[in-house]
């Protein structure tokens, strides 16, 4: 994958965030929080001060604490380890996020955003109807499981507004990121970053096969909640773009979990509210 043209490219173009492989490491630690060592934990977090500082910030501005938090370890031990995790991932998307780095003309990253927005509710729902997945664990993928098509706007905007020009035409985004960028898609950019960013495989599997659960191998649960749970949020996208398009859903999938039509028109119906009070908490 390093060898394809588009990859190079994005290398090339010097505007990827530069997220230490330590990232990867407190995310590990934090997925497993039976077994994790706070002092390790810490060192790692002192590793990367923008984190550090981000996650004591949040944390001081938005609980109602009579104290001030000063220290990682202080912040861990009150949020724990699930909302520290949420919080991390949440920082790293939020320097990813399109609104200041965006550098399409036609591609509209807000709008994208919300999809993204509308993915993680949708899979936060299933989860919690199901019981195969942690529902807060899915729905921070959410945030980041189209990473890739974050790092074509920022780094290759020419590349995804042609490949926003041919969905606009009725091709599928799919068929048009093959087309555009040489046979790849954004899920297999997104694959690559988590592998150079030395993200958790769980995290990994989810972003790169959540257009094509059938060939993910390990967590194979997260990975088809989020590939039906995109396919919900596509469809509120295309509306969002005043598109007609609709997109079918994987019955094998919705057997699985024993999910009807009813259900899933529930999850479309609380979208739009629901991606508006989450957008309006990304924002603060």
């Amino acid at each position: 994958m390093n060898k394809h043209r588009i990859i190079e490219m994005i290398q090339a173009s010097g505007n990827m965030p530069d997220i230490p492989r330590d990232f990867g490491e407190i995310l590990k630690m934090l997925l497993k929080p039976a077994e994790y060592d706070m002092d390790l934990c810490v060192e790692s977090f002192s590793r990367f001060p923008q984190l550090e500082a981000n996650l004591i910030q949040v944390l001081n501005y938005s609980s109602n604490l009579n104290r001030e938090i000063r220290t990682i370890k202080e912040a861990i031990n009150y949020l724990g380890a699930q909302r520290a995790r949420i919080i991390s991932i949440a920082f790293v998307t939020r320097l990813l996020l399109p609104d200041n780095k965006g550098r399409a003309r036609l591609f509209n990253n807000k709008t994208y955003w919300k999809h993204n927005l509308g993915t993680s509710i949708a899979a936060y729902i299933i989860a919690e109807k199901t019981n195969y997945s942690d529902k807060d664990k899915i729905l921070t993928y959410g945030l980041i499981h189209d990473i890739g098509i974050t790092a074509l706007d920022i780094c290759l905007p020419e590349e995804i507004d042609k490949v926003h020009e041919l969905h606009q035409k009725g091709v599928h985004q799919i068929v048009a990121e093959k087309i555009i960028l040489g046979g790849i898609t954004h899920a297999d950019i997104g694959l690559w970053i988590c592998k150079e960013w030395g993200l958790p495989d769980e995290i990994a599997e989810v972003v790169g096969y959540h257009h094509t659960p059938s060939l993910a191998k390990k967590y194979v649960d997260d990975v088809n909640i989020m590939h039906l749970a995109d396919s919900i949020s596509t469809n509120y996208y295309e509306k969002l773009l005043g598109n007609h398009t609709t997109f079918i859903y994987a019955d094998k999938i919705m057997e699985k979990y024993n999910i009807d039509k009813e259900f899933i028109d529930s999850i479309i119906n609380k979208l739009p509210s629901e991606v508006d009070k989450l957008n309006r908490r990304f924002k603060l």
